[in-house]
Protein backbone atom coordinates (compact mmCIF):
# COMPACT_ATOMS: atom_id res chain seq x y z
CA UNK A 1 0.00 0.00 0.00
CA UNK A 2 2.90 2.37 0.71
CA UNK A 3 4.18 2.00 -2.86
CA UNK A 4 0.70 2.53 -4.32
CA UNK A 5 0.24 5.71 -2.31
CA UNK A 6 3.62 7.09 -3.32
CA UNK A 7 3.16 6.30 -7.03
CA UNK A 8 -0.25 8.01 -7.16
CA UNK A 9 0.94 11.05 -5.20
CA UNK A 10 4.11 11.37 -7.27
CA UNK A 11 2.16 11.19 -10.53
CA UNK A 12 -0.27 13.80 -9.21
CA UNK A 13 2.52 16.16 -8.14
CA UNK A 14 4.35 15.82 -11.47
CA UNK A 15 1.16 16.44 -13.44
CA UNK A 16 0.32 19.56 -11.39
CA UNK A 17 3.84 20.77 -10.63
CA UNK A 18 3.36 24.30 -11.97
CA UNK A 19 0.11 24.85 -10.06
CA UNK A 20 1.54 23.48 -6.81
CA UNK A 21 4.71 25.57 -7.02
CA UNK A 22 2.72 28.70 -7.77
CA UNK A 23 0.40 28.12 -4.80
CA UNK A 24 3.29 27.41 -2.42
CA UNK A 25 5.24 30.52 -3.40
CA UNK A 26 2.20 32.82 -3.42
CA UNK A 27 1.02 31.57 -0.02
CA UNK A 28 4.47 32.03 1.52
CA UNK A 29 4.65 28.41 2.68
CA UNK A 30 7.92 28.00 0.80
CA UNK A 31 10.46 30.74 0.06
CA UNK A 32 13.15 28.76 -1.71
CA UNK A 33 13.51 25.26 -3.10
CA UNK A 34 14.81 22.70 -0.64
CA UNK A 35 18.21 21.64 -2.04
CA UNK A 36 18.20 18.07 -0.76
CA UNK A 37 16.33 15.59 1.41
CA UNK A 38 12.76 14.44 1.05
CA UNK A 39 10.69 15.47 -1.95
CA UNK A 40 7.16 16.83 -1.59
CA UNK A 41 5.73 13.47 -2.75
CA UNK A 42 7.65 11.63 -0.03
CA UNK A 43 6.50 14.06 2.65
CA UNK A 44 2.87 13.64 1.61
CA UNK A 45 3.25 9.84 1.46
CA UNK A 46 4.64 9.68 5.01
CA UNK A 47 1.86 11.93 6.33
CA UNK A 48 -0.85 9.77 4.75
CA UNK A 49 0.77 6.48 5.68
CA UNK A 50 0.94 7.58 9.34
CA UNK A 51 -2.87 7.53 9.46
CA UNK A 52 -2.90 3.94 8.20
CA UNK A 53 -0.84 2.64 11.14
CA UNK A 54 -1.69 2.02 14.78
CA UNK A 55 0.48 4.92 15.98
CA UNK A 56 -1.37 7.80 17.64
CA UNK A 57 1.68 10.04 18.04
CA UNK A 58 3.51 11.21 14.94
CA UNK A 59 6.87 11.62 16.69
CA UNK A 60 6.96 7.96 17.75
CA UNK A 61 5.77 6.90 14.30
CA UNK A 62 8.57 8.83 12.59
CA UNK A 63 11.42 7.99 14.96
CA UNK A 64 10.50 4.37 15.73
CA UNK A 65 9.02 3.23 12.42
CA UNK A 66 10.00 5.48 9.51
CA UNK A 67 13.62 6.04 10.52
CA UNK A 68 14.05 2.38 11.50
CA UNK A 69 11.98 0.29 9.06
CA UNK A 70 11.49 2.54 6.03
CA UNK A 71 15.08 3.58 5.35
CA UNK A 72 15.14 1.61 2.09
CA UNK A 73 11.93 3.22 0.90
CA UNK A 74 13.07 6.74 1.81
CA UNK A 75 16.88 6.87 1.48
CA UNK A 76 17.07 10.66 2.00
CA UNK A 77 15.31 10.79 5.35
CA UNK A 78 15.76 13.91 7.44
CA UNK A 79 15.59 14.34 11.19
CA UNK A 80 12.25 14.57 12.96
CA UNK A 81 12.64 18.29 13.66
CA UNK A 82 13.43 18.97 9.99
CA UNK A 83 10.44 16.92 8.87
CA UNK A 84 8.13 18.96 11.13
CA UNK A 85 9.42 22.06 9.34
CA UNK A 86 8.48 20.49 5.99
CA UNK A 87 4.88 19.65 6.99
CA UNK A 88 3.39 23.09 6.10
CA UNK A 89 4.59 22.61 2.50
CA UNK A 90 2.21 19.66 2.18
CA UNK A 91 -0.86 21.63 3.32
CA UNK A 92 -2.11 22.92 -0.06
CA UNK A 93 -0.91 19.92 -2.13
CA UNK A 94 -2.73 17.54 0.25
CA UNK A 95 -5.93 19.55 -0.10
CA UNK A 96 -5.65 19.38 -3.90
CA UNK A 97 -4.78 15.69 -3.80
CA UNK A 98 -7.78 14.93 -1.57
CA UNK A 99 -10.05 16.74 -4.03
CA UNK A 100 -8.51 14.67 -6.81
CA UNK A 101 -9.20 11.47 -4.86
CA UNK A 102 -12.82 12.54 -4.41
CA UNK A 103 -13.15 13.05 -8.16
CA UNK A 104 -12.17 9.40 -8.72
CA UNK A 105 -15.11 8.08 -6.66
CA UNK A 106 -18.05 6.52 -8.48
CA UNK A 107 -20.96 8.84 -9.25
CA UNK A 108 -23.70 6.35 -8.38
CA UNK A 109 -26.56 8.81 -7.73
CA UNK A 110 -27.02 7.58 -4.14
CA UNK A 111 -25.22 9.69 -1.53
CA UNK A 112 -25.16 10.16 2.24
CA UNK A 113 -24.13 13.33 4.07
CA UNK A 114 -23.18 14.10 7.66
CA UNK A 115 -20.78 16.23 9.70
CA UNK A 116 -18.46 15.50 12.62
CA UNK A 117 -17.19 17.81 15.36
CA UNK A 118 -13.48 18.56 15.40
CA UNK A 119 -12.76 19.80 18.90
CA UNK A 120 -9.84 22.21 19.29
CA UNK A 121 -9.53 21.53 23.03
CA UNK A 122 -11.55 20.50 26.07
CA UNK A 123 -14.50 22.90 26.60
CA UNK A 124 -13.15 23.94 30.01
CA UNK A 125 -9.93 25.20 28.39
CA UNK A 126 -11.61 27.09 25.54
CA UNK A 127 -11.00 30.50 27.15
CA UNK A 128 -7.20 29.99 27.08
CA UNK A 129 -6.88 28.09 23.82
CA UNK A 130 -4.58 29.84 21.31
CA UNK A 131 -3.70 27.41 18.49
CA UNK A 132 -7.03 27.50 16.64
CA UNK A 133 -8.03 31.00 17.71
CA UNK A 134 -9.86 32.69 14.87
CA UNK A 135 -10.99 29.34 13.43
CA UNK A 136 -12.68 27.53 16.33
CA UNK A 137 -16.18 28.44 17.51
CA UNK A 138 -18.68 27.01 19.96
CA UNK A 139 -20.92 24.36 18.45
CA UNK A 140 -23.45 21.84 19.69
CA UNK A 141 -24.07 18.22 18.72
CA UNK A 142 -26.44 15.57 19.98
CA UNK A 143 -23.98 14.73 22.79
CA UNK A 144 -23.32 18.30 23.96
CA UNK A 145 -21.27 21.43 23.38
CA UNK A 146 -17.77 21.55 21.90
CA UNK A 147 -15.26 24.26 20.97
CA UNK A 148 -13.69 23.78 17.56
CA UNK A 149 -14.61 23.14 13.94
CA UNK A 150 -16.66 20.72 11.85
CA UNK A 151 -15.78 18.64 8.84
CA UNK A 152 -18.62 17.73 6.48
CA UNK A 153 -18.47 14.59 4.33
CA UNK A 154 -20.49 13.10 1.47
CA UNK A 155 -20.05 9.45 0.51
CA UNK A 156 -21.75 7.06 -1.89
CA UNK A 157 -23.26 3.72 -0.87
CA UNK A 158 -19.84 2.08 -1.25
CA UNK A 159 -18.28 4.37 1.35
CA UNK A 160 -16.20 6.27 -1.20
CA UNK A 161 -15.55 9.90 -0.33
CA UNK A 162 -17.32 12.26 -2.75
CA UNK A 163 -16.63 15.66 -1.23
CA UNK A 164 -15.52 17.36 1.99
CA UNK A 165 -15.72 20.76 3.63
CA UNK A 166 -14.33 22.25 6.86
CA UNK A 167 -16.33 24.91 8.69
CA UNK A 168 -16.44 26.60 12.07
CA UNK A 169 -18.19 24.73 14.87
CA UNK A 170 -21.16 27.12 14.94
CA UNK A 171 -22.11 26.50 11.28
CA UNK A 172 -25.31 24.46 11.05
CA UNK A 173 -25.53 21.32 8.94
CA UNK A 174 -28.25 22.81 6.73
CA UNK A 175 -26.24 25.93 5.91
CA UNK A 176 -27.07 26.74 2.28
CA UNK A 177 -23.55 27.86 1.34
CA UNK A 178 -21.93 24.71 2.73
CA UNK A 179 -24.47 22.43 1.09
CA UNK A 180 -24.12 24.21 -2.25
CA UNK A 181 -20.33 23.78 -2.26
CA UNK A 182 -20.66 20.12 -1.28
CA UNK A 183 -23.36 19.14 -3.77
CA UNK A 184 -22.80 21.39 -6.80
CA UNK A 185 -21.31 18.54 -8.89
CA UNK A 186 -23.67 15.77 -7.75
CA UNK A 187 -26.78 14.36 -9.41
CA UNK A 188 -29.17 11.90 -7.79
CA UNK A 189 -30.51 11.36 -4.28
CA UNK A 190 -28.90 12.71 -1.11
CA UNK A 191 -29.84 11.37 2.33
CA UNK A 192 -29.20 13.14 5.63
CA UNK A 193 -30.42 13.27 9.22
CA UNK A 194 -32.87 15.77 10.72
CA UNK A 195 -30.16 18.42 10.86
CA UNK A 196 -30.46 18.77 7.07
CA UNK A 197 -34.11 19.78 7.04
CA UNK A 198 -34.48 22.71 4.61
CA UNK A 199 -37.08 25.34 3.93
CA UNK A 200 -38.57 25.47 0.45
CA UNK A 201 -36.32 28.29 -0.77
CA UNK A 202 -33.10 26.48 0.16
CA UNK A 203 -34.43 23.23 -1.24
CA UNK A 204 -35.26 24.77 -4.60
CA UNK A 205 -31.79 26.32 -4.77
CA UNK A 206 -29.92 23.10 -3.97
CA UNK A 207 -32.06 20.61 -5.89
CA UNK A 208 -31.53 22.48 -9.18
CA UNK A 209 -34.88 21.63 -10.78
CA UNK A 210 -34.78 17.97 -9.75
CA UNK A 211 -31.17 17.22 -10.68
CA UNK A 212 -30.51 16.50 -7.00
CA UNK A 213 -33.16 15.47 -4.48
CA UNK A 214 -32.50 15.80 -0.73
CA UNK A 215 -34.31 13.47 1.67
CA UNK A 216 -34.32 13.67 5.46
CA UNK A 217 -36.29 12.17 8.29
CA UNK A 218 -39.02 14.41 9.68
CA UNK A 219 -39.40 15.62 13.23
CA UNK A 220 -42.37 14.46 15.31
CA UNK A 221 -44.26 17.74 14.92
CA UNK A 222 -43.87 17.75 11.12
CA UNK A 223 -45.98 16.17 8.42
CA UNK A 224 -44.25 13.41 6.50
CA UNK A 225 -42.63 14.52 3.28
CA UNK A 226 -43.56 12.88 0.01
CA UNK A 227 -40.74 10.57 -1.06
CA UNK A 228 -40.49 7.53 -3.34
CA UNK A 229 -40.73 4.09 -1.77
CA UNK A 230 -37.07 3.28 -2.49
CA UNK A 231 -35.97 6.54 -0.87
CA UNK A 232 -37.94 5.73 2.29
CA UNK A 233 -36.05 2.42 2.47
CA UNK A 234 -32.58 3.74 1.65
CA UNK A 235 -32.80 6.61 4.14
CA UNK A 236 -32.81 3.95 6.85
CA UNK A 237 -29.30 2.91 5.75
CA UNK A 238 -27.85 6.29 6.65
CA UNK A 239 -25.70 4.59 9.30
CA UNK A 240 -23.09 3.98 6.60
CA UNK A 241 -21.96 7.63 6.80
CA UNK A 242 -21.73 7.42 10.59
CA UNK A 243 -19.52 4.34 10.24
CA UNK A 244 -17.31 6.19 7.77
CA UNK A 245 -16.94 9.15 10.14
CA UNK A 246 -16.13 6.77 12.98
CA UNK A 247 -13.31 5.32 10.86
CA UNK A 248 -11.89 8.76 10.13
CA UNK A 249 -11.92 9.59 13.84
CA UNK A 250 -10.67 6.37 15.42
CA UNK A 251 -8.82 4.37 12.76
CA UNK A 252 -7.38 7.36 10.86
CA UNK A 253 -7.05 9.71 13.86
CA UNK A 254 -8.51 12.64 11.94
CA UNK A 255 -9.49 14.83 14.89
CA UNK A 256 -7.36 15.35 17.97
CA UNK A 257 -6.26 18.32 20.10
CA UNK A 258 -2.46 17.94 20.10
CA UNK A 259 -1.68 20.41 17.30
CA UNK A 260 0.87 23.22 17.61
CA UNK A 261 -0.28 25.30 14.61
CA UNK A 262 -3.43 25.67 12.47
CA UNK A 263 -1.62 24.63 9.27
CA UNK A 264 -0.44 21.38 10.88
CA UNK A 265 -3.98 20.77 12.14
CA UNK A 266 -5.55 21.10 8.69
CA UNK A 267 -2.73 19.09 7.11
CA UNK A 268 -3.39 16.29 9.59
CA UNK A 269 -7.11 16.29 8.74
CA UNK A 270 -6.53 16.21 4.97
CA UNK A 271 -3.97 13.41 5.34
CA UNK A 272 -6.39 11.40 7.48
CA UNK A 273 -9.21 11.75 4.93
CA UNK A 274 -6.81 10.80 2.14
CA UNK A 275 -5.77 7.73 4.17
CA UNK A 276 -9.46 6.81 4.50
CA UNK A 277 -9.90 7.09 0.73
CA UNK A 278 -7.10 4.52 0.27
CA UNK A 279 -8.72 1.97 2.61
CA UNK A 280 -9.64 -1.19 0.74
CA UNK A 281 -12.50 -2.05 3.10
CA UNK A 282 -14.91 0.81 3.62
CA UNK A 283 -18.37 0.76 5.21
CA UNK A 284 -20.95 0.09 2.51
CA UNK A 285 -24.59 -0.80 2.13
CA UNK A 286 -26.30 -3.15 -0.29
CA UNK A 287 -28.37 -0.98 -2.62
CA UNK A 288 -29.66 -2.16 -5.97
CA UNK A 289 -30.03 0.66 -8.46
CA UNK A 290 -32.46 -1.03 -10.89
CA UNK A 291 -35.57 0.32 -9.17
CA UNK A 292 -33.93 3.71 -8.64
CA UNK A 293 -33.03 4.15 -12.30
CA UNK A 294 -36.56 3.34 -13.45
CA UNK A 295 -37.85 6.47 -11.74
CA UNK A 296 -34.77 8.66 -12.21
CA UNK A 297 -34.72 11.85 -14.29
CA UNK A 298 -33.56 11.33 -17.91
CA UNK A 299 -30.25 13.17 -17.35
CA UNK A 300 -29.40 10.86 -14.41
CA UNK A 301 -30.22 7.75 -16.44
CA UNK A 302 -27.78 8.90 -19.14
CA UNK A 303 -25.13 9.57 -16.47
CA UNK A 304 -25.54 6.10 -14.95
CA UNK A 305 -25.32 4.50 -18.40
Amino acid sequence: MLVEIYVEIDDFCKANQEIICKLLYESGLIKKAHPSGLSLSEVMTILIHYHQTYYKDFKHYYTEYVQQDLKRDFPDLVSYNRFVELIPRAFLPLCLFLSYRCSLSKRTGIYYIDSAPWAACHPKRAHQHKVMRGFAQWGKTSVGWFFGLKYHLIINQFGELMNFYVSAGNVSDNNAKVLFLLTRNLLGWLFGDKGYLLNQAKKDLLEREGALRIFTKCRKNMSKQDMPLQASLWIGKRGVIESAIDLTKNACDAAHTRHRSPINAFTNLFAALAAYSFRQRKPSTNIKLEARLLSAPPNLCKLAA
